[in-house]
């Protein structure tokens, strides 16, 4: 199969000077399917590229840079009034994710659009947090007494919340990953640093959430944008100490897996520059050769092709796999057996509904 023309794109924007006109209308669906249209205006921009978007076509680009600065500009006052909410508590939230990035003001947040905001609090805190939050207006959405006990029990956040006049959503996390998963780490060992008055995890650690983040998941609908999120993020260890504190870390938190198919398909799929002495040291969390060939079909596969971008069977195929996978790493099968048979239950007679309207 050709590459796709979105991540020729990334790896190297100026690719995009000989696109044909119906390359640049395959190129613009792509880049909507993916989430990447705001992104490659900055892209473009930077590297001088916009003049050689046909005239017909600019209009998209330039409406989904506006779209996330006004999202930008929504996030930063999100941030004033959630911080607000918590320092009634005294709790001071940690940033996460697109938020954490903006913050930060690392690259990957231009052209970024944010569907709602990730805060991290530690687990005692929680109570607190909620009550506070309660009374500003954030509420959680109706779901069964099943799952909510489910989110309470098991994963690694709140049930989701969402403001009552404003409508962001906000998710409150007390970790990382679930706690039932098999890479979940303390998160009290985590990193953080100030940018002038707001947390953020450090950058070692704000990599580790990202690769995480992306490679736990069952579903990738937003994968190329996460793997392009990856790969700015890498290009911010620009010196050998930063690589070097990357995979002490990983190490450290117990990662090491995770990162060396970070580093791997990073620069498999989008030529980012990592050191090759970086490379070798990442070869001691190898997998074994059948999982490493079975990792190498299907990742490379998903990643670039959403489900719905999906054409063949391989690619398909390649999805269940990863969906199974992101599953069984995130809750031991004697727990994932009784809960995926419970939910079945639920939805085939009807009591999941039931609960919900209840």
């Amino acid at each position: 199969m050709s590459e796709r023309l979105i991540v020729k794109a990334l790896k190297t924007p100026e690719q995009a000077k000989a696109f044909s006109d119906a390359q640049w209308q395959t190129f613009l669906s792509e880049c909507y399917q993916t989430g990447l249209l705001a992104r490659f205006f900055h892209i473009f921009t930077k590297r001088q590229l916009l003049q050689h978007i046909p005239t017909a076509l600019l209009w998209h680009f330039q409406s989904a840079d506006v779209v996330s600065q006004a999202h930008r500009r929504d996030i930063r006052i999100e941030v004033e009034h959630i911080e607000r909410a918590l320092k009634m508590v005294g709790i001071r939230p940690v940033f996460l994710k697109g938020v954490a990035y903006d913050l930060a003001h690392d690259e990957v947040a231009e052209g970024r659009v944010f569907s709602d905001v990730d805060i991290f609090i530690s687990r005692p805190e929680l109570d607190s947090a909620e009550h506070a939050l309660g009374l500003h207006g954030w509420r959680q959405g109706k779901m069964t007494a099943y799952d909510r006990s489910y989110y309470r029990r098991w994963m690694h956040e709140l049930p989701p919340m969402t403001h009552r006049e404003r409508g962001m959503a906000l998710d409150v996390h007390h970790s990382l990953l679930p706690v039932t998963c098999r890479y979940a780490f303390d998160a009290k060992e985590l990193q953080l640093e100030d940018f002038q008055g707001h947390l953020v995890l450090a950058l070692c650690d704000r990599i580790i959430h990202s690769f995480c983040h992306l490679l736990m998941e069952s579903e990738f609908e937003k994968g190329l944008r996460d793997l392009s999120d990856l790969d700015l993020l890498f290009r911010l260890c620009a010196d050998n100490d930063k690589w070097e504190m990357l995979l002490f870390r990983a190490e450290q938190l117990g990662v090491g897996r995770l990162c060396f198919y970070a580093l791997r398909y990073s620069q498999l799929i989008l030529d980012t520059p990592i050191p090759e002495a970086v490379l070798q040291q990442s070869q001691r969390w190898a997998p074994a050769s059948f999982t490493l060939q079975a990792m190498d079909w299907a990742f490379p596969k998903v990643l670039v092709n959403a489900s719905s971008m999906a054409v063949s069977r391989r690619i398909k195929m390649a999805h269940f796999v990863l969906y199974l996978r992101g599953h069984w790493l995130r809750m031991p099968l004697y727990l994932l057996a009784p809960h995926l048979a419970r939910k079945a239950w639920m939805r085939i007679s009807g009591r999941d509904q039931q609960e919900t309207a209840a």
